[in-house]
């Protein structure tokens, strides 16, 4: 780094940096590497031996060194979830009665993948729970997927209900589906503003819509803006004095360009440090500031602006701010634990109080909103029943993709996911620092200041890489203090400096392009048939971006378009999103969840683990399954046992585990086994009863929304939900 180098340059530079030793598996990438490759030789970044997630055509699919986590179409998949089957009571406290719940089935023919083991692996140690629970019954609501196998009812009853054990030589029979759907008709009518928020790495947006009319609006107007996008920059600039945020948006860019700015730090792509898979390689912020905390700072700017912006604009100037829902985009490659930080964030922000009922603050991924805006479009795109388009989400940090397929099965038209939805942070902002270098190394004899920087990466961000087509020459314009140089072997004349067309491809384009194009062909692999690819985002509407995805699957998919201002797809998509409670029927699940239980000793099951119970041998920390990779789960589909626990009056409360693997894990303490949340439910006031009353109840897990929801079904009749508690 020159000591010229502008400070918020230098951290796009680290942030670049940490994403390619992130994909590198923490080694290093070299720029010419990935400038070298061609989408024909796309690099899938499987674990060792050259694996690949999804087969390779003939000559391609090189190794490109070992990823963290599960790789994916040439991305590290290293994200945890958890949910699962039964909960552990600590000691073996299960009593013997038991059950693991194994679907035998393969998920749609999905891929399987190869399992992975995590880069920093921290082996949990067994979880003492607070209440005793002991397994009664399992039940999935499955409209119509394939049941889950129930262990033959062992003879012992206990209150009225059959124990369910794994007896030696019992063959399993199938539990009968039932469905158990959630009334959500009236949710959130007691709002009648709802606003969206999409926040992006590096750019964000609002719309809204009164619900009386539900014409969606957005927000065009910014503090400071001095062009005509309909979005706003991701920074924030915070004094070096006290860490306090100074400005935000473009006040803050332009707070960089005077004086003040060596008291200044501007903060940007701070969203990457809730990737799970890159958060460990990127650089610290400044002093005392957290990630949470810029996340947390920037919303209320944010959220404070466009609320009076509504408040002009909206007539009668009326507006009540406790009527207000809430939709907050987040990518769908994130774990639960990161959207759970989200939502503490938005409370941490001021839109909602802790107080509020959960579903003040809808979360929506941002390929399921894109999806949203897209089915507005259907007619318009001649989608019809059964017809599967891709959506291919890329923004400034991340691209997300998952295909969906249009089902007008109940008269009205539907979505429903068919493709385990997949993503990378290789965004339009890796395109910046990728120019950052090549205009660095061509400027390199002569002495350029901050401001000299800023000036060119503004020039490059808003004119030059989304009018990019892959022909035509870059002709960059030089800030003064360079602007009378004559340079011939630069291209350097006139105030301009040219770059090629081949170069700026090569150097700038192709290395971000390539991994897009690896997603694009992972989702063609699982879905088999797409009619249509839609690109959304700021980076979805590069015509550059464009070009190579019809070059690579016209072919396969015969219809390749960005939507009108596909910019704006997912904040308008998350409105609808809103207005429409339950516009996707189902989705895909990306990993395994389960919860601890006992069961029977098997020979080779870890000695330390076993134990004698009612003359059996068992062990803890079984790994009980709720959910499989690739399993299709309907929005209002639950999951539920029947448990029992002694330890009344103590609230329930249970780990909640995740596994990325291929093949089911066998305890919670397996490698590559995560602990992501637990849940908390307090038991029902029961008059009379002693300490130690044995206490019947449903467990019910939700999978099929954006977030993990819990609840709990007393023998009373009473009910009560929960969100996780993230780690």
């Amino acid at each position: 780094m020159s000591a010229n180098e502008p400070a918020h340059i230098a951290q796009q530079r680290q942030l670049y940096q940490a994403a390619m030793q992130k994909q590198n598996g923490g080694q290093g990438q070299g720029q010419q590497g990935y400038a070298q490759q061609q989408y024909g030789g796309y690099a899938q970044q499987g674990q060792g031996q050259g694996q690949q997630y999804y087969p390779a055509p003939p000559g391609q699919g090189q190794d490109q060194g070992q990823g963290q986590g599960q790789q994916y179409g040439g991305y590290a998949q290293g994200t945890p979830d958890p949910y699962g089957g039964t909960t552990q009571s600590g000691n073996g406290a299960y009593g013997g009665y038991d059950q693991q719940y194994q679907q035998q089935q393969q998920y749609g023919g999905y891929a399987n993948q190869q399992q992975q083991p995590y880069q920093q692996q921290q082996q949990q140690q067994p979880v003492p729970a607070t209440v005793s629970i002991q397994p009664l019954s399992y039940n999935r609501n499955s409209n119509g997927a394939a049941m889950a196998q129930q262990a033959q009812q062992q003879a012992q009853q206990y209150g009225g209900y059959a124990q369910q054990g794994q007896g030696q030589g019992q063959s399993p029979v199938p539990v009968p589906t039932q469905v158990q759907p959630r009334p959500n008709a009236t949710i959130g009518s007691e709002y009648p503003l709802l606003v969206a928020i999409d926040f992006g790495t590096t750019f964000s947006g609002v719309a809204y819509a009164f619900k009386t009319n539900g014409e969606v609006l957005e927000m065009t107007t910014w503090p400071h803006q001095a062009n005509l996008y309909g979005k706003v920059p991701t920074v924030s600039a915070y004094s070096k004095e006290n860490d306090r945020m100074h400005s935000w948006g473009y006040a803050a860019k332009a707070a960089m360009l005077t004086p003040n700015a060596r008291n200044l730090d501007l903060l940007q792509k701070f969203k990457l440090f809730l990737d799970n898979d890159l958060a460990p390689y990127l650089p610290p912020l400044p002093r005392t500031i957290n990630p949470q905390t810029a996340i947390s700072d920037y919303l209320r700017a944010v959220h404070t602006h466009a609320i009076n912006e509504i408040i002009k604009n909206s007539a009668g100037g009326m507006v009540d701010p406790q009527h207000i829902q809430y939709c907050l985009t987040v990518p769908a490659m994130w774990t639960d634990a990161a959207k759970g930080v989200m939502r503490q964030t938005a409370i941490q922000a001021g839109l909602i109080q802790p107080s509020d009922p959960p579903h003040r603050l809808l979360l929506v991924s941002e390929p399921e909103a894109a999806a949203m805006y897209c089915e507005k479009k259907c007619e318009q795109f001649n989608l019809r029943h059964g017809d599967r388009f891709m959506i291919c989400d890329a923004g400034g940090g991340t691209v997300d993709l998952i295909v969906f397929q249009v089902d007008y099965s109940s008269g009205t038209r539907a979505l429903t996911e068919v493709t385990r939805g997949s993503g990378a942070s290789c965004g339009s902002g890796f395109l910046d620092e990728n120019f950052t270098t090549l205009i660095r190394q061509k400027l390199s004899r002569y002495d350029l200041q901050p401001k000299a920087w800023a000036q060119i990466m503004e020039e490059f961000v808003f004119m030059h890489k989304p009018q990019f087509d892959g022909d035509e020459d870059s002709f960059i314009s030089m800030p003064a203090s360079v602007a009378g140089l004559v340079d011939l072997d630069l291209r350097l004349e006139d105030g301009l400096l040219a770059i090629s067309a081949q170069e700026m491809r090569e150097v700038v384009f192709d290395p971000v392009v390539n991994q897009v194009l690896g997603l694009i062909d992972g989702q063609l692999y699982q879905s088999q048939v797409c009619s249509a690819i839609f690109l959304v985002g700021g980076f979805g509407s590069s015509p550059y971006l464009h070009k190579r995805v019809q070059q690579e699957f016209e072919s396969r998919v015969p219809l390749i378009r960005y939507p009108p201002r596909p910019d704006l797809a997912v904040v308008r998509g998350a409105v609808y999103h809103g207005l429409t409670h339950t516009p996707i029927q189902s989705r895909v699940a990306r990993r395994w969840y389960g919860v601890d239980t006992t069961r029977a000793y098997k020979p080779g099951d870890p000695v330390e683990k076993k134990y004698m119970q009612d003359g059996k041998y068992r062990v803890r920390d079984g790994f009980s399954v709720f959910v499989r990779p690739g399993q299709s789960i309907a929005v209002d589909e639950c999951i539920s046992k029947k448990y029992i626990t002694h330890k009344y009056p103590e609230p329930l409360s249970s780990p909640l585990y995740v596994y990325n693997g291929e093949n089911q894990p066998d305890f919670v303490d397996s490698p590559g086994v995560q602990k992501l949340c637990d849940f908390t439910i307090p038991l029902p006031h029961m008059p009379g009863a002693a300490p130690g009353t044995p206490v019947i109840f449903t467990l019910r897990l939700y999978f099929g929304r954006t977030e993990l929801k819990a609840e709990a079904e007393f023998q009373s009749g009473e009910v009560i939900s929960t969100l996780c508690q993230f780690q």
